[in-house]
């Protein structure tokens, strides 16, 4: 981190994002503007913020420094930088401002530890023994007691992870400045003694921009609070995502984002006690502060369980004291592990979620005919962080101790479970293995490199395999991300069965699944006992050096058998004229077996330098790399036959704005650009009639639903831009829309809950039995068991934790066939007798035409068509994310391929919560297709292939789609 004090700082023109361009400097002149102009004056009998506070003067106040009051208006992400660094320079010996990071966009993301005088000035030394609290193996007993007694309690406050969740970055300013400014207050005094305070104040300075410059745009010259006017109306994407679109509250162990890496080594820095993300929620709740709802991650332990009812209790003591309504153990779960509140829990913290109500603007008109203002949801937020920062100071021994006692039970638990070690296997792609590693080790994790052989069993692993010890101190986090299936509560899942039975939603906040082995198609074993094999150690270090790959030069050429790093390396490679052929089917050669897809690079019509060039490309990409002297194979495809196709750099159209989703399109997006370097041309939907197709090989349809914006000449156009070669790569809502009966370019359809087709007449889909799939509801229990249990889920799209909805769409869940069925809960006037006679209730109330439970978050296998040029550097199966309720019926083979299928019924689920009959309806079903078109491809995905950029595996069969495809 670079601290701010090495940085210019001249009053409000210090640019806080660190560009020196005119258009950043001319866009912050005219917010300037607009807010002076539209900044409302508030009445003086407003409630304090902070009654019977006395501050000193000489430490400015945000009116000083940015010209409006605390809550008056929603400060700019520039400008909050700027008043951060006033209040260090007022007082630099207790207030210490870094910048930790950058976002795609070039915004400073800033970090202010506040704490006494003695501590600031050795915040050095601070850390260090903060770090031997958070790794006590080797320290001895009387220096860990030592530390329980020196150390202060780290409280970490991060704010606006979400853009348009607009109160806690201006929260987070008046927190500064209280535990700055404040005189005589003996809590204050306490928390500077006793603390060390983190203020992070805008983890999505990106997204906040937008807002405030969208808002701006449709505000009003007086406050007006109607929820559906310009100002509360968030144009296409809205201001919640960053950059890329992404949901960072999603991201924390994936690590996709720069803002999100920069936060974890934070964490990494610091070892907080107690964190808390601060959210807002729909206009119409309360507040919501922990204990949180359930399902509990089983991960978390009765010490933290006991300190979320001791933060509970203190900030609903200051809120029924001020009359604010507050609600707990609602909506907000601590279940996934990559929230901002619950990655720290399973590095030690007690990590909380705080949501206030969102005005989404100066004001809001709630139901009850009441109105909230921005300035209560800032006071709101800005009490409960304090009373946070207050109830850690007084109970500092105890939290401290807590946690270095969690930190040595992980390491005691790993120990004695039955799965001692961890071992990453490289498999048929080891560049996902290495990735995978990598990932880990930049959590804190402690992960070997393998430099010989490891036996595990009576399976040996060939040296290159990656060791995972679960006794270390990150042990619960390594649970959480190594063990396949993480179960909910048995009663939980009771509940949820019933309120399906009932069409209520369910309660399921997120995703039910996320193993990172799984959705990265990395093979993980488990030792009972400790491995001891030469080995190295993984760096820590995001941006550490790759290690450099080294081969021989070729008299002919090179191989490069397909995989993860090697698409990186073609996108790469493609534009900067190295030719390659992509062999469409396996081979042997030099005694070695390549599977298809394997890319031939020939010395002949290929730069000079290839060999230098290859092997700096191999290095930073990961990918293998092997010297041929001949091209005659001694079996399969030869080399220089019609089978091996030559690839040239694909130019690619991704569909951009309404109708996409935001999440899909942003997935998308970073997956070309960032995650594999292709470039792309994002093209508004509203424009595409405008494009010029035959500019592009690829086109691309996030998930969406197209059927009022593409018309039907531009449809024409594409079909004929198809006909002569284009490939179209449909994802999730875009792939049912594709199967239309009015757009033609995908010859199968969707099924409904009861296996007919989605389509007029409701005919039985292909294959299904006659009179469709075994009906829901009813006394009768669902068919079909799960393994390992049921499942919940939300409509379209990414659930909304902390967002601004009160409620999501009706998403059922499972249990497992063992338990009782969501059926046994629904009320019956009588049981089923099968005597026509006899009035059947169940049966009365179910609809006649619906479709699938939706059912997000759960992990499935797919079988792969190995003879199929999609499914090179797979091999024959998979494991994918799914949500919502698109149940794809096959293609039949005069029309196309099902390159990907789910596996049969007792190998569907990987992971998570399936309901038992869309395990039936899921049987054997298309998540894949690819169908003829003309010269052209409709290469169509069931779901979403690029799901939050974790998945490593079903992202390789997108990338091969892109670069592939225009090739074959």
């Amino acid at each position: 981190m670079t601290s701010v004090t090495s940085r210019r700082w001249a009053g409000e023109d210090f640019d806080a994002g660190g560009g020196k361009l005119c258009a950043m400097r001319c866009t912050r002149l005219l917010l300037s503007l607009l807010l002076a102009s539209a900044s409302p004056a508030f009445a003086q009998g407003d409630e304090p913020f902070w009654p019977g506070a006395n501050y000193d003067p000489a430490i400015p106040t945000v009116r000083q420094v940015l010209g409006h009051e605390s809550g008056a208006e929603i400060t700019p992400p520039e400008q909050v930088g700027v008043y951060l660094q006033a209040l260090q320079k007022a007082a630099p010996t207790r207030a210490r401002l870094f910048e930790y990071a950058r976002t795609w966009e070039g915004r400073s993301l800033w970090l202010m530890v506040i704490g006494s005088p003695g501590r600031i000035a050795k915040l050095d030394q601070v850390k260090a023994d903060l770090k031997k609290l958070a790794d006590p193996r080797g320290v001895s007993a009387a220096e860990q007691e030592r530390l329980v007694k020196d150390m202060p309690v780290v409280v970490w406050l991060v704010h606006g992870v979400h853009g348009n969740e607009i109160s806690s970055s201006d929260a987070a300013m008046l927190e500064a400045y209280h535990l700055l400014a404040a005189q005589g207050d003996a809590d204050v005094d306490t928390v500077l003694r006793e603390a060390l305070v983190l203020i992070d104040p805008m983890q999505n300075p990106d997204g906040r921009a937008r807002f405030v410059f969208q808002n701006l745009q449709g505000r009003a010259a007086v406050p007006d609070p109607t929820p559906y006017n310009a100002e509360h109306d968030e144009p296409w994407p809205g201001g919640r995502s960053n950059h890329y679109l992404f949901d960072m509250n999603r991201d924390w162990f994936a690590q996709t984002q720069p803002e999100t890496r920069g936060r974890i080594q934070v964490a990494r820095d610091y070892w907080p006690h107690v964190n808390v993300d601060l959210h807002e929620q729909g206009g119409d709740n309360t507040y919501y502060f922990a204990p949180p709802a359930d399902p509990l991650n089983p991960h978390i332990t009765k010490d933290q369980i006991d300190a979320f009812d001791l933060f509970g209790r203190a900030n609903a003591a200051r809120f029924d004291a001020r009359g604010w309504p507050y609600f707990i153990r609602e909506v907000y779960d601590s279940f996934y592990p990559g929230y901002g509140e619950s990655w720290p829990i399973f590095q030690g913290s007690i990590g909380m979620t705080y949501e206030q109500a969102s005005a989404r603007s100066l004001s809001f008109a709630r139901s009850d005919g009441t109105t909230l203002t921005f300035r209560d949801g800032v006071m709101h937020h800005f009490n409960a962080a304090i009373v946070t920062a207050v109830t850690a100071a007084k109970n500092r021994e105890r939290l401290v101790r807590n946690f270095l006692e969690y930190r040595k039970s992980a390491v005691a638990e790993g120990e004695k479970g039955p799965a001692r070690e961890y071992v990453l296997v490289p498999g048929h792609d080891p560049s996902r293995a290495a990735v995978l590693a990598k990932n880990l080790a930049t959590q804190g994790i402690e992960v070997r490199r393998a430099t010989e052989p490891v036996t595990v069993g009576t399976r040996k692993v060939p040296a290159g395999a990656f060791l995972v010890s679960h006794a270390q101190p990150s042990g619960r986090l390594i649970r959480n991300l190594l063990e396949a299936h993480i179960p909910q509560p048995d009663d939980f899942i009771k509940r949820q069965e019933e309120r399906r039975a009932r069409r209520q939603p369910d309660q399921i906040y997120d995703i039910t699944a996320w193993s990172p082995p799984l959705l990265y198609d990395v093979e993980v074993l488990t030792s009972p006992s400790a491995i001891t094999v030469k080995a190295e150690m993984l760096p820590m270090a995001y941006d550490a050096p790759p290690a450099p790959r080294a081969f021989a030069q070729g008299k002919v050429g090179y191989l490069m058998p397909w995989g993860t790093a090697a698409a990186a390396l073609a996108a790469e490679a493609l534009p900067g004229g190295i030719r390659m052929h992509s062999v469409g089917g396996a081979f042997t050669l030099g005694g070695r077996a390549y599977p298809i897809g394997t890319a031939v690079i020939r010395n002949a019509g290929n730069p000079a330098d290839l060999h230098a060039r290859l092997s700096a490309l191999a290095t930073k990409h990961g990918a293998e790399i092997g010297p041929i002297d001949t091209t005659y194979v001694e079996s399969g495809i030869s080399l220089g036959s019609n089978e091996a196709q030559f690839l040239k750099a694909p130019r690619v159209l991704l569909a951009w704005d309404t109708p996409t989703q935001s999440l899909s399109a942003g997935w998308t997006r970073y997956t070309l650009e960032r995650r594999f370097g292709q470039p792309v041309t994002a093209v508004r939907v509203s424009s595409l009639a405008r494009a010029n197709l035959s500019d592009f090989d690829v086109v691309v349809l996030p998930s969406g639903n197209y059927g009022s914006s593409i018309s039907e000449a531009l449809l024409t156009r594409l079909k004929d831009w198809l006909r002569a070669g284009g490939t179209l790569i449909t994802l999730a809502e875009a792939s049912r829309w594709a199967t239309g009966e009015n757009v033609g370019l995908l010859d199968t359809k969707t099924l409904l809950k009861n296996g007919n087709l989605d389509a007029p007449g409701d005919k039985p889909a292909p294959g299904m039995p006659r009179g469709g799939a075994t009906p829901t509801g009813g006394t009768s229990p669902p068919g079909g068991t799960t393994a390992p249990g049921a499942t919940a889920a939300t409509g379209a799209g990414e659930p909304r934790r902390g967002g601004t909805s009160t409620g999501r769409p009706s998403a059922p869940s499972a249990s497992p066939a063992d338990k009782p069925s969501a059926s046994s809960a629904a009320p019956s006037a009588s049981a089923p007798s099968g005597d026509p006679s006899v009035f059947d209730y169940d049966k009365a109330i179910q609809p006649e035409r619906e479709r699938p439970d939706a059912q997000p978050g759960a992990i499935l296998r797919v079988t792969i068509d190995q003879d199929h040029w999609l499914s090179a550097g797979q091999d024959g199966e998979t494991q994918a994310m799914i949500e919502g309720n698109r149940v794809f019926a096959p293609i039949t083979l005069d029309k196309g391929r099902n390159v990907g299928t789910y596996a049969t019924k007792d190998r569907l689920i990987a992971s998570g919560l399936i309901w038992p009959e869309n395990q039936d309806l899921l049987v054997q079903k298309a998540f894949l297709v690819h169908q003829p078109f003309g010269q052209g491809h409709v290469i169509a995905f069931a779901e979403d292939a690029n799901y939050r950029a974790f998945s490593e595996g079903t992202m390789l069969l997108f990338m091969n789609a892109v670069l592939l495809g225009p090739g074959y």
